[in-house]
């Protein structure tokens, strides 16, 4: 019962300040210290819950989707509504690129992005994110869950348009979306054409939770002294909204590499300075990989040029990756 009110958005903090604001209330004209204590404990109990729910919050404002003849829009089925994707099919055999866009952003300012790839007669998918453009929103927004109905609609889209996942796939992911890249290489058997990955790309992007939580706690202003409650709280909504079969115990759990890590060549191109996650997020992923054996598979551009918001358009960016496929598909043909 309790799981199901903390998958629900609003649900734990109206039923915590009700019960206890009745109990309070009902003991104030029998016994007023205890009735003022029990208020008190409502009022605080209550400002867990809201703070609580906070870390599942989605965004307010959402970008257009994309209106675009030469982009096929399909609107996927899934558990918790439709997810929007859009896709540009390319000569038969070529890869495919799955494109994921960052918080609060959309497919439509991955369009720029996909272009270097068109060029190449590569197939390219964008999705735009639950609660995201013309997808569905969540009741309560994590990655995990955006993951799991990502993957059900690329399936969908793999049984639709087989021909389309022939090749190589690649997966490219800016800020947010190279933190569900990562995900996505952890959960990889659950991906119909999960043997046919190839690459990944990640923009700037965010590798673990840890820094995600700090960042909420400062912005609400949470007291140090209880933020391991909020913590333990924040686990328990997110089990509840995920289910066993993916359940974290600690918060390191949803850290690179225990949340995903890559296994095949990854190209991290990084605005340097990351005006928005800093730098912990891209020099954890590169601790990582080496700490795994996997520093061969991993190639750094950091580009001064780049911005974590705002680059739709940037060349040094699109030269970069260039290069990186240019050395890739070599390699591979090679092979």
């Amino acid at each position: 019962m309790l799981n199901q009110l903390r998958s629900l958005n609003h649900a734990m903090p109206i039923l915590t300040g009700f019960f206890w604001g009745s109990v309070a209330f009902a003991m104030s004209p029998l016994n007023l210290p205890l009735g003022l204590f029990l208020g008190t404990m409502a009022a605080f109990l209550t400002y867990l819950e809201l703070v609580t729910q906070w870390s599942f919050r989605a965004p307010s404002k959402r970008k257009e989707p994309i209106h675009d003849e030469e982009w096929e829009k399909e609107m996927v089925g899934v558990d918790a509504g439709v997810i929007s994707t859009y896709h540009r099919a390319g000569i038969a055999g070529e890869p495919t690129l799955v494109l994921i866009h960052g918080w609060t952003s959309g497919s439509i300012r991955m369009t720029s992005r996909a272009q270097q790839f068109i060029d190449r007669d590569w197939s390219v998918v964008l999705i735009d994110l639950p609660s995201h453009g013309a997808s569905s929103p969540l009741k309560k927004w994590s990655a995990e869950q955006s993951s799991t109905l990502v993957i059900n609609a690329l399936n969908t889209l793999h049984k639709r348009h087989r021909a389309m996942f022939d090749g190589d796939v690649y997966f490219y992911g800016h800020s947010i979306g190279g933190f569900h890249c990562l995900r996505f290489s952890k959960r990889r058997s659950e991906l119909q054409f999960g043997d046919q990955l190839s690459g990944w790309i990640l923009e700037s992007p965010m590798t673990g939770y840890s820094e995600i939580f700090d960042e909420t706690c400062n912005i609400l202003r949470i007291p140090h002294i209880l933020r391991p409650i909020v913590l333990r709280k924040t686990i328990r909504h997110f089990n509840a909204i995920n289910g066993p079969e993916r359940m974290i115990t600690e918060l390191t759990d949803a850290d690179t590499p225990q949340w995903g890590i890559p296994q095949e060549p990854t190209l991290l191109v990084q605005a340097y300075p990351d005006d928005r996650l800093g730098s912990t997020h891209h020099e954890r992923l590169v601790r990582v990989m080496k700490e795994s054996n996997l520093s061969n598979m991993l190639t750094e551009e950091y580009l001064t040029d780049l911005q974590h918001s705002g680059s739709a358009i940037c060349l040094s960016r699109d030269q970069a990756i260039n290069r990186w496929i240019d050395k890739a598909q070599n390699h591979s043909s090679s092979d």
